[in-house]
């Protein structure tokens, strides 16, 4: 979180941005490019598309739930790649040329 330096009374002390462009009327948030609201939207729209279960999830239940799906689909990359060995590793027969081939 962004703070800025904001001085009292001659003493100084640490205040978040968001108070500080609550205090100012926004004006901090626009220089600094605050303006990504609907940036964030379309986001969030996104992730409920692309995760199972997020349509009707909110925000935060949905980012647990983007953690939770990313973590299964390396998992399962994990898995095709380990099969995709395995079959690498058989050996080949030409076509028709297989175990029963000639029932």
């Amino acid at each position: 979180m962004e703070r800025r330096l904001a001085v009292s009374g001659g003493r100084r002390r640490m205040r978040p941005a968001a108070a500080v462009a609550a205090r100012s009327g926004g004006r901090a948030a626009r220089r600094s490019g605050g303006g990504g609201g609907v940036a964030l939207r379309r986001k969030v729209r996104e992730l409920r598309r692309l995760v199972p279960g997020g349509e009707g999830a909110p925000a935060r239940s949905l980012l647990v739930r983007t953690a939770d799906y990313i973590v299964r689909l390396k998992a399962r990359v994990e898995l095709l790649r380990a099969l995709s060995a395995l079959y690498d590793d058989l050996p080949h027969y030409p076509a028709g040329a297989g175990a029963g081939a000639g029932v």
